[in-house]
């Protein structure tokens, strides 16, 4: 099962993420991610963005990776992935490099952001646990899998 959430996360572009604002409330937004292993993603993000204060104060995150369906036929062969865990930012130069290779090689457009790589950081989110909803198996199956 492990394998497939895997291929299914690499398979996917794009990333929401949710934090919790000083008050406790929820705030998504999309990111760019990269499967680092099926227990660990990576993203990377502005350094003056909101996310960068709310994951200081309170690292739990929760994301979904899925993606968008047009027809009942899409809708009937939707995978995707709902999880919870911990941001920790990325701090060795050793891991840094991995990760950013990794986000390069996923979106290699990431090479023209604006300013320098020094605005930006690299968080990579421990996953606890993820619910793996596979529309193929019958709409809304779902198969839970802890770390």
């Amino acid at each position: 099962m492990k394998d497939k959430l895997k291929e299914l996360m690499d398979s996917h572009q794009l990333m929401r993420i949710a934090t919790l604002d000083e008050s406790g409330f929820p705030n998504v937004r999309s990111v760019d991610f990269v499967c680092a292993s099926e227990s660990s993603v990576y993203f990377t993000t502005f350094k003056q963005t909101r996310k960068v204060k709310e994951i200081a104060k309170d690292n739990r995150v929760y994301f979904v990776i899925d993606k968008s369906a047009n027809t009942i036929e899409e809708l009937a062969k939707i995978k995707y992935v709902r999880g919870r865990g911990r941001a920790f930012m990325v701090d060795t130069q050793e891991e840094m490099q991995e990760s950013m290779g990794m986000l390069l090689g996923k979106y290699p457009f990431l090479k023209d952001l604006p300013g320098d790589p020094t605005m930006m950081y690299i968080y990579r989110v421990d996953i606890d646990s993820v619910e793996l909803t596979d529309n193929t198996k019958g709409f809304g199956h779902v198969d839970i899998i802890e770390f």
